[in-house]
């Protein structure tokens, strides 16, 4: 029959500093179930190193040792920690307990340990501590029991394991001698079934309980005599089961508070680490947010990042529903008709003082700053607001109230063109501080008309835009580059007035009288008007009959001039086109989808920014999330540090977690539960903070302007982060921890 555990000779050296000492050498021993052995001899003799070795506590350099049977010889980490799980209860002079658990806690966790549930522990352990005298003390926290009483939680922790085997190193070496007494009658109790091994330099306390007495000396055994005779019990032994995931869950959730001052140490680091990674992140999409606002636009003037273009589906005519759909969209802050009129722009020339620029709404206008003059009153006054930037700000400036009540026709930007029939009226005068950042063109001002400007504005606007085909009585010429038709007050209903360069598509020049179709088309809708040729205009005339300049006649060589009405007819639509201005342009996405599903089409016009990058705007957000992960890592071994040094006080948990029997995976999962609940807890804190920003109650302008820049998905992406931080802390802290032998890891510092 084998025996329990049995050395051939074992060896044991310490190698430390380039020199080697022995622990003990060339061994042979045998122990048996039912013994209760005593080891005794001086210090250094090599005693508590072999019970280390028996124990699985640390390796031994050669010969061989035999468990049950089992060959220990090549045993890895991994089957030592198997060993102990499944045959050693441990009991140290320094009781190792975890002293911020109490009585019943300690006892609990090494058969939590040991796969039993939590409820299933509750009779057991109320047991072992009745057994042991500590049935008023079973709620006290170790670290507030004497000496003795810390011992007996030992024993019942040793107990509890119910493992074959019981080493037990001085376990009275701290005790006065009753209390000593009472613990070796305990253990030659435990001896009876069990194989019961301890270390003492006080043999007298020992022997009236021990079977058997070994004495070492230098390494080697010099006495081993059998002083009773030894129980009979079976060597079957039930194979501890995994420990539950729920156990590792609790075991994990209760060390994060069970130490407060760890609890909060730790908890700042986290909501430091929290807080800086939320702040980076957001930073970052700030950073390659400015660059996609970087460029300009060939086409629209008004570059407002806040800016929606929307049409139709269908490209149809807004209704006053459709309009009132869009304003009602959630974060769409004003909706602009006839937006056609804020990227064309027009010119004021007012006694000299140039005013150039987009033109809105006089509802956009802000009555609050206008530095002269008033809102207007009536559908031909409009507001000018000039700002630094404008060549024109300082002739404004200096005329200041001079130009209230100044008339001028607005004129396009090269002022060729009159985009209003008659004069406008300037009635107030807005000198804005800032250069307005969303203008391609920082140097333009802005012009506030009332809707029927607007609409007058928008309809010249059209016919510059549209496509012309003019049918002369069968010759038909088109032009889809430049505007074909004007509009001239002199010019009856039903007529056309044509330059003599035009009269020659009819025959012999005879045109006044003959029929002209003109047939206009453009992205929106298409229109024809049939008119006869009331007079054909020269150089000469065109004064008297239209009421331009002979000087401008080569200006109007292919144009055709209609009466006000007419004009109406082919051009004066509704609004084919409108733009919205969202409130937090940082929320595009969602905002394009909401429009989108309700059925219209649209175009952020910070998209058609001209790329100033020169094509590496690819390579620019690699840098800046590159940049992103450089902090990330720096951060990373940042808390690291500080973490570790804070887990410093933990080294002894997790010691103790793998002398009582837990595996490396049970290990790794305590820790990792612990240390990600910790940061999840500090990013909640950070999320209510963030909530706080949003609805107004922490006011800062600084972080809202960043916060603005995140939505859902980047606070679940800013967690996995930092949960994927937390479990690599995890890891490295626990690669520290089973680095070396469990004993080893216990009496050093990680």
């Amino acid at each position: 029959m084998s025996h329990t555990i049995e050395l051939k000779k074992v060896s044991k050296y310490y190698a430390a500093n380039d020199t080697v000492s022995m622990g003990f050498s060339r061994l042979d021993l045998d122990l048996d179930m039912g013994e209760f052995v005593a080891i005794t001899g001086e210090s250094g003799s090599g005693k508590s190193t072999l019970l280390n070795v028996i124990s699985g506590l640390d390796s031994y350099e050669e010969g061989e040792m035999f468990v049950f049977g089992e060959d220990t010889t090549a045993f890895t980490t991994e089957d030592y920690e198997r060993y102990r799980k499944t045959y050693i209860g441990n009991i140290f002079q320094d009781f190792n307990l975890v002293n911020s658990y109490s009585v019943y806690k300690n006892i609990e966790l090494v058969m939590l340990l040991g796969g039993k549930k939590k409820k299933e522990c509750r009779d057991r352990v109320n047991e072992l501590i009745e057994l042991v005298g500590l049935k008023e003390f079973a709620d006290t926290k170790a670290s507030k029991l004497s000496g003795g009483q810390k011992q007996r939680v030992a024993i019942a922790r040793a107990l509890a394991k119910d493992a074959p085997i019981i080493v037990a190193d001085e376990p009275t070496g701290n005790l006065d001698s009753e209390s000593a007494s009472a613990v070796m009658e305990t253990l030659a109790k435990v001896s009876r079934d069990r194989l019961v091994v301890i270390v003492t330099h006080n043999y007298e306390q020992a022997e009236p309980y021990v079977t058997r007495k070994i004495t070492m000396h230098d390494g080697r055994i010099i006495e081993d005599r059998n002083v009773r005779e030894k129980g009979v019990v079976s060597t079957e032994v039930e194979a501890p089961k995994e420990m539950k995931k729920g156990s590792e869950i609790r075991l994990g959730l209760r060390n994060t508070f069970n130490i407060p001052a760890k609890f909060i140490l730790l908890f700042i680091v986290y909501l430091f680490v929290a807080t800086a990674v939320l702040g980076q992140y957001a930073s970052t999409k700030s950073s390659l947010h400015q660059n996609d606002l970087l460029g300009y636009s060939n086409y629209f003037l008004n570059t407002d990042p806040a800016r929606i273009v929307v049409t139709k589906e269908d490209l149809t005519e807004f209704t006053d529903e459709d309009i009132a759909k869009i304003s009602a969209t959630e974060n769409i802050g004003t909706v602009v008709r006839n937006d056609l009129a804020i990227d064309k722009g027009g010119t004021l020339n007012i006694s000299g003082a140039y005013v150039e620029g987009p033109v809105y709404p006089i509802e956009e206008a802000d009555k609050s700053k206008i530095s002269y003059g008033k809102m207007p009153e009536t559908e031909r006054e409009v507001i000018i607001s000039v700002n630094p930037a404008s060549d024109t700000y300082l002739n404004v400036n200096d005329m200041k109230d001079k130009l209230i009540g100044q008339k001028a026709h607005i004129t396009s930007l090269d002022g060729e063109e009159k985009l209003t029939d008659e004069k406008v009226v300037v009635a107030g005068i807005i000198l804005d501080d800032t250069a307005d950042k969303n203008l391609s063109y920082s140097g333009y001002s802005k012009i506030y008309v009332s809707d029927e400007v607007s609409k007058e504005i928008l309809t010249g606007m059209m016919a510059s835009s549209s496509k012309s085909l003019i049918n002369y009585a069968g010759t038909k010429v088109s032009n889809d580059y430049s505007r074909t038709v004007y509009v001239s007050k002199n010019v009856p209903k039903g007529q056309v007035y044509i330059p003599e360069t035009q009269a020659y598509y009819y025959d012999n020049g005879n045109a006044e009288g003959k029929t002209l179709k003109i047939k206009i088309s453009n992205k929106y809708y298409s229109a024809i008007g049939k008119y006869t040729v009331g007079k054909v205009v020269n150089e000469k005339n065109i004064k008297e009959s239209l009421g331009i300049k002979k000087d401008n006649y080569d200006n109007y060589t292919s144009a055709i001039f209609v009466s006000p009405a007419d004009f109406s007819k082919l051009f004066e639509r509704d609004t084919f086109q409108v733009s919205a201005f969202m409130q937090n342009e940082k929320l595009s996405d969602d905002t394009l989808e909401a429009l989108k599903e309700n059925g219209f089409r649209t175009l952020l016009v910070k998209d058609t920014l001209s790329d100033v990058t020169g094509g590496f705007d690819f390579v620019m957000e690699l840098l800046a999330f590159g940049l992103l992960v450089i902090e990330l890592i720096v951060l990373f071994f940042i808390a690291y540090a500080v973490i570790k040094l804070i887990m410093k006080s933990r080294n002894s948990y997790y010691s103790t977690l793998r002398i009582l029997g837990a595996s490396k995976k049970n290990t790794d999962s305590i820790l990792r539960i612990e240390l990600v609940f910790m940061v999840l807890m500090a990013y909640a804190v950070d999320i209510v903070a963030v909530v706080l920003v949003k609805e107004g109650v922490i006011t800062s302008p600084q972080v809202t302007e960043l916060l603005d820049f995140l939505i859902v998905p980047d606070y679940v992406v800013l967690a996995v982060i930092l949960v994927a931080m937390s479990l690599l802390i995890a890891n490295r802290y626990s690669r520290k921890i089973f680095s070396s032998s469990a004993m080893k890891t216990f009496k050093e510092e990680v």
